[in-house]
């Protein structure tokens, strides 16, 4: 059940001209189970709203948080420009996680520009149990890259920058087919993914990202398309009923 902590930035840390690694301890994290590809609500002060980012990591032993806020408006600015020692609200854990997988399985993950954040979380979870685990990581530019060495102590590591992540992925389906792919990254991207894991039959999930008001189902702001059964059309809530789908459910570009 999500709790909404009181939380102390402990570190931050500067991994791109727009982009800030931050850990937070949290007053009321005992007991706190967040899991790969579930998010967070936080508190950006001076902003009305919240702001939903991913969970990059968790501490159980230090009640620690980590997310990874780029600077991309009013809001997540406030966010990460928050000095060490200040305190903001963070109501966690929200959403649906990855589902769980087999211990011993082959799984890639796929992520793309800010996409990376969750996969960090997941690869350090996986890493302890998965028998052949692959990350491929893609950026626009150099200057846009993070995580890159921790992911590649935690898996083997394919990084593209200014390409196409989705080609290296392609390539790489020729000699090899994993139990599953968990992706997070742009739509189109994700879209391209799509396709390619559906001519090979290989099971992918992809972690979404939408504008939310409430965080919690209410407010309806992050709903996407989504495909039922049958063929049927409608919608889901991002926040409440993912954030992470089948990918064969969501309509993807």
């Amino acid at each position: 059940m999500a709790r909404d902590c009181e939380a102390r930035l402990v570190s931050r840390e500067r991994l791109t001209e727009d982009a800030a690694d931050l850990r937070f301890e949290l007053a009321q994290a005992a007991g706190l189970t967040p899991k790969p590809g579930q998010f967070a609500h936080m508190e950006a002060p001076g902003v009305f709203l919240r702001r939903p980012v991913s969970i990059a990591g968790f501490d159980p032993a230090e009640n620690t948080a980590r997310f990874i806020v780029r600077a991309a408006g009013k809001g997540t600015r406030s966010i990460a420009a928050l000095d060490p020692g200040e305190t903001i609200k963070i109501l966690m854990p929200l959403g649906n996680p990855f589902p769980t997988v087999s211990p011993g399985g082959d799984i890639w993950l796929v992520g793309g520009g800010l996409g990376v954040a969750p996969l960090m979380y997941l690869a350090r979870v996986l890493s302890e149990t998965a028998r052949g685990l692959k990350s491929f990581l893609g950026f626009g530019d150099r200057k846009s890259v993070f995580g890159a060495a921790e992911m590649g102590g935690l898996s083997e590591m394919t990084l593209d920058v200014g390409g196409l992540v989705t080609d290296r992925v392609s390539e790489a389906l020729i000699s090899k087919r994993p139990d599953a792919v968990f992706s997070c990254g742009p739509k189109p991207m994700m879209g391209t993914l799509k396709k390619i894991c559906a001519a090979r039959g290989v099971p992918l999930y992809v972690s979404l990202e939408e504008h939310m008001g409430c965080g919690v189902g209410a407010c309806l702001v992050c709903a996407c398309a989504v495909r039922a059964p049958g063929g049927t059309a409608g919608y889901k809530r991002v926040c409440r009923d993912g954030p992470v789908f089948d990918a064969r459910e969501v309509a993807l570009p």
